[in-house]
């Protein structure tokens, strides 16, 4: 049985790998690094849709907490992040990118402490508050969404 904490900390990583290869590749070859960067803004987004349309109303019908609470803060940073996201995509277009790139830096400091509240508090939450056949159930949804 995996929980959706150990699920959804696995694709954190994989993420965080992604953009990492993106700003060492950024240095050397801006065409390539925008092709690494466009798949990770995909699969990040992609990430968001798993918990906005899955896991956060999952939580919220669980707990009875959807306005200030957790996933309200959440939503508002997803909504940060695709900002984020938007204007890194905009100067990579137009090879306008310096290093280090301000976007990126407030990017990776949002990912960072939005990621930490995921992993201790929102994910073990669903995963106390659920039964397995809830988290499979959940992982099943969120593995059918491409």
């Amino acid at each position: 049985m995996t929980t959706i904490l150990e699920f959804m900390s696995v694709d954190h990583d994989r993420l965080d790998n992604k953009i990492r290869m993106y700003s060492t590749e950024k240095l050397v070859d801006i065409e390539q690094a925008e092709s690494i960067f466009l798949f990770f803004k995909s699969e990040l987004e992609r990430h968001i849709i798993w918990e906005e349309d899955i896991l956060f109303p999952v939580f919220e019908r669980k707990t009875g907490i959807k306005d200030g609470g957790p996933t309200s803060v959440m939503r508002m940073e997803h909504i940060q992040i695709k900002d984020h996201l938007q204007e890194i995509q905009r100067k990579l277009h137009a090879k306008n990118i310096q290093d280090p790139c301000e976007e990126e830096v407030a990017l990776f400091k949002l990912l960072e402490s939005h990621n930490q509240k995921e992993e201790n508090i929102l994910y073990p939450g669903i995963d106390n508050l659920t039964s397995e056949q809830e988290k499979d159930q959940m992982i099943k949804q969120i593995s059918a969404i491409k």
